[in-house]
């Protein structure tokens, strides 16, 4: 069984993968990586479970418009994203509140 170091935002995960695949799933990590500094880097210091949500919902939105055939923007600026993201992000604890 083959094993992939990521680290995010400063902290080092141990990955088990499949033989073969380490390199596949670093530069995998090395994208949830890009992500997670650029959220931090827009917003100041998230609580981890929070940029984990964030970083996930960027990666689901992006997903879901490559699923439905929507190109992305060519200029988008992550300030855009991580916005859109914010406020997703207080509509979910709104409704946890409530």
């Amino acid at each position: 069984m083959g094993q992939a170091l990521l680290t995010i935002t400063g902290r080092t995960y141990r990955i088990s993968c499949r033989d073969g695949d380490e390199d596949r799933i670093s530069r995998l990590g090395d994208e949830i990586a890009a992500r997670a500094e650029r959220i931090t880097g827009s917003l100041g210091s998230v609580p981890e479970g929070q940029l984990l949500v964030m970083t996930a919902l960027m990666l689901a939105d992006e997903l879901a418009d490559a699923r439905a055939g929507i190109a992305p923007p060519v200029a988008a600026t992550p300030m855009v994203d991580i916005t859109r993201l914010a406020r997703i992000v207080e509509r979910m604890e709104q409704l946890a509140r409530a």
